[in-house]
């Protein structure tokens, strides 16, 4: 990389040197969005991402790409990055091509419906389209995202919504800003960075979280050496020195809350467990740290699940066990990796003989010890206790609890709320509860939105970006010693190796050496008295080494969630099938069984006379199906679910609506005839008991009402799922038949003006964005079940 001698000015300094000497980023610095009633003024922050933008394109060519930290939160600061670059190309030649915003679904439309830009004069973004703002659709061509005038590529703010595929847009080479806060599938950023890469884009600026670094190992995966910068206290402090700050605006675009968190978090540890404990998660620590390299044996696979949850639990056993059963992802439960791992044995190949012989025994007794305390008295929740007692005493306003997923986050809801609890717990409760909210590491929220946010056990690498974020003014992590030893060196390595990266950056920008990154563990945290449990101690290995093992194998995807990396554990597969298409893709269709076996999954057929949906099994080569375009997993109906809702609001629907087929299957085969079934299930309440047969099948995708779906799994002897969710979408699925053979009319016939406005009637002014997600394909081969990364699964490849 060809760089610029490093010079004697601050960054922040040398790229926004002040008033006057820098007439185009003046009028940015005096420049206010109106995000419908709020006023987003461009902040200090924003200057200096443009400007870091600006001279990467102008004075480091060699430097194609950057990728740009904040401090996670849920925000669309990309968005306002790509307008600002926009509103810059337009006052100074920068490029010859458009500005391309690469993002998940980010609502433009709207957002630009609502927004205006006052300067030396007011501008209505919404009206006359004068960023000329377009949409990439799925045959490569532009949409206007307001209005009905198309403009030129080449001097558009384009959207590339990464649900409608790979298009190619015909245009000179563009600046592409990538908002991986909204990308996060490792495979869909790194397709966002290759169709920058095939459009010669001649920058690539990426907006990421601080402690992000799988998106930092996805970019060198592409073979790309980027610049990084994250904008630490450093810069915030500099910032706010040179050009002040003003107070911020509750809008998604604004980025002036960074400025009144002038450090990380604080990060404050507290210990779990006594010695027996510690020392057995530490033991299973070090088995799975000398394992074998390569992929692990499938017996691997219910101690290293067990040994995940259960170290992350701050629930009772009980509690969890009951959530596991409601769960939309299987697979979670303990008991039944309990019973198998009691009854299991091991039996390797080469290497894996003499650690079996070795390990094996060590390992399940470690694991059963750390089940058995967690049986008797989690000392985690008691930990959880004692931190509401701390926060109530201290005046602590908003309490988030972050749990490894969404079934501990029910167990731990139950667990403080329910049955058990001591006099004192139920007084506490009573003065905090309002004040907690019980979620997952994965859920994204607003700068600013608790005053601590509690973890509930180490966040997976894929998480790490939570010790960095504005989410909540403090972190409390409740950590085992293990946890405690892993995560020490993890901030540790983080800070050499953001040090690292910050002085290439700054060197290549033509700026003065920066200070080393402070982390979010103070000076006297980083030194623990405790010293690391003995168990940890392995001859040939470091005890860095033996954690980075140990938590490579123990952080389960299948559990926590896809990681955005290349990793694959035992635990990360599910059955899927492959169905092959006429354009040389492969679909995985998740595989779900019935009475006749594997391939019932329910697919979208398009047939001469109308749409239908229709087992696996009956799908032959030749039939024409719906299937995703790009990046998007979910089905037709949730996708037309989601445009009345938000999309945390139908996330889960698949799942349930999955459960709901295989509830309504077990009754059919559990009763002799289908009259006994259909009397089953109108004895539980159902109103439509009639359809049994069509909703085991998924010819009918959903019942009209909801009530129906909690009378299966009544029939079915089966804990009903989040029943409040398919009672908040109620209306959209009583009229889902109509649009979805609305939408599968106007899709097969190459959206047809007339079937276009159609669909609008129904749906509104989304579908013309709807139908670029989903493509009819034909289908060229049907394979088998086979096991694949759980990342995979509804994808096409």
């Amino acid at each position: 990389m060809t760089q610029l001698a490093g010079g004697s000015e601050s960054l922040t300094s040398l790229l926004l040197p002040g008033t006057g000497d820098d007439p185009v980023l003046d009028g940015l610095a005096f420049s206010t969005f109106i995000d419908g009633t709020m006023s987003v003024p461009v902040s200090p922050v924003d200057q200096l991402l443009v400007a870091v933008s600006r001279r990467l394109i102008r004075e480091v060519p060699s430097a194609d790409m950057a990728v740009l930290q904040l401090p996670r939160a849920r925000h669309r600061i990309a968005l306002t990055l790509a307008i600002c670059m926009h509103l810059l190309r337009l006052k100074e030649r920068l490029l010859g091509g458009p500005i391309v915003l690469a993002a998940l679904d980010v609502d433009m439309t709207q957002r630009l419906r609502t927004l205006s830009m006052r300067n030396y004069s007011s501008i209505s973004l919404s009206r006359d389209n004068p960023l000329s703002a377009q949409r990439l659709t799925r045959t490569g061509e532009l949409a206007p995202l307001v209005g009905s005038t198309p403009g030129s590529a080449n001097s558009s703010l384009i959207y590339f919504n990464t649900r409608v595929g790979n298009p190619r847009l015909g245009c000179n080479p563009p600046l592409v800003v990538i908002d991986a806060t909204s990308i996060t599938n490792p495979d869909s950023r790194a397709r966002a960075l290759a169709w920058a890469s095939n459009h010669s884009a001649v920058a690539t600026i990426i907006v990421g979280d601080i402690g992000d670094e799988s998106l930092l190992r996805t970019v060198n995966a592409a073979g790309h050496t980027p610049l990084v910068l994250p904008v630490t206290n450093a810069e915030v402090t500099a910032l706010v020195y040179d050009l002040n700050r003003q107070e911020p605006a509750p809008s998604p675009l604004s980025s002036m809350w960074m400025l009144w968190q002038q450090n990380f978090p604080p990060l404050d540890i507290h210990h779990a467990g006594d010695a027996e404990l510690n020392a057995a998660i530490a033991r299973a620590f070090a088995c799975l740290a000398t394992r074998p390299d390569g992929q692990m044996p499938l017996a691997l696979d219910c101690p290293t699940k067990l040994l995940n949850a259960g170290t992350r639990l701050a629930a009772t056993v009980r509690d969890y066990r009951r959530a596991c059963a409601l769960a939309n992802l299987s697979g979670e439960g303990p008991e039944p990796l309990r019973r198998v791992l009691k009854r299991q044995t091991f039996s390797g190949h080469g290497p894996w003989q003499p650690w079996g012989v070795a390990r094996w025994g060590e390992l399940k007794v470690a694991v059963e010890t750390l089940w058995r305390q967690l049986d008797e008295c989690n000392p985690k929740l008691s930990l959880l206790w004692e931190m509401l007692d701390q926060a109530d005493r201290s005046g602590v306003g908003q309490i988030l609890i972050r749990c490894h997923s969404k079934a501990a986050a029910a167990a731990t809801k139950a667990s403080l709320t329910g049955e058990g609890r001591t006099d004192a717990q139920l007084a506490l409760w009573e003065r905090v509860g309002a004040r907690v909210e019980v979620t997952t590491f994965a859920t994204r929220y607003s700068p600013g939105h608790a005053d601590v946010q509690i973890l509930t056990g180490n966040p997976p690498p894929w998480h790490f970006s939570l010790l960095f974020g504005g989410e909540a003014s403090a972190n409390w992590l409740l950590a085992y010693d293990a946890e405690h030893a892993a995560l020490r060196r993890q901030v540790r390595r983080w800070q050499d190796s953001t040090d690292a990266r910050r002085s290439t950056t700054f060197r290549a920008l033509g700026a003065a050496e920066p200070a080393p990154v402070a982390g979010p563990i103070s000076d006297a945290e980083g030194e623990p008295a405790f010293s690391d449990p003995p168990e940890l101690s392995l001859p040939g290995l470091s005890i860095l080494d033996v954690l980075d093992r140990a938590s490579t194998a123990m952080d389960s995807p299948s559990i926590i969630g896809a990681p955005p990396g290349g990793w694959r554990s035992s635990g990360t597969i599910r059955s899927c099938i492959p169905v092959k298409l006429d354009d040389g893709r492969t679909w995985w269709v998740p595989n779900e069984e019935d009475r006749n076996g594997d391939l019932a999954t329910p697919v979208l057929v398009v047939t001469a006379a109308r749409q239908k949906y229709m087992p696996l099994r009956q799908v032959s080569p030749g039939d024409v199906i719906i299937v995703p375009a790009g990046d998007g997993t979910e089905s037709v109906h949730a996708r037309l679910v989601a445009i009345s809702h938000t999309n945390d609001d139908v996330a889960s629907l698949d799942a349930i609506l999955e459960q709901f087929r295989s509830a309504a299957r077990k009754v059919m085969d559990t009763k002799s005839t289908r009259q006994a079934a259909i009397k089953a299930v109108r004895d539980t309440g159902a109103h439509a008991a009639g359809q049994l047969g069509l909703w085991a099948s998924g010819q009918t995708i959903a019942p009209k009402s909801p009530d129906d779906i909690a009378a299966v799994f009544r029939a079915a002897q089966q804990p009903a799922p989040d029943l409040q969710l398919l009672n908040s979408v109620a209306g959209t699925l009583r009229t889902l038949h109509r649009s979805l053979g609305r939408f599968v009319t106007a899709l097969a016939a190459g959206r047809a003006d007339d079937t276009v406005e159609q669909l609008r009637r129904l749906v509104g002014d989304s579908a013309d964005e709807l139908l670029d997600e989903f493509v009819a394909a034909t289908v060229t081969e049907v394979g088998s079940s086979t096991n694949v990364p759980a990342n995979l699964v509804g994808r096409l490849r």
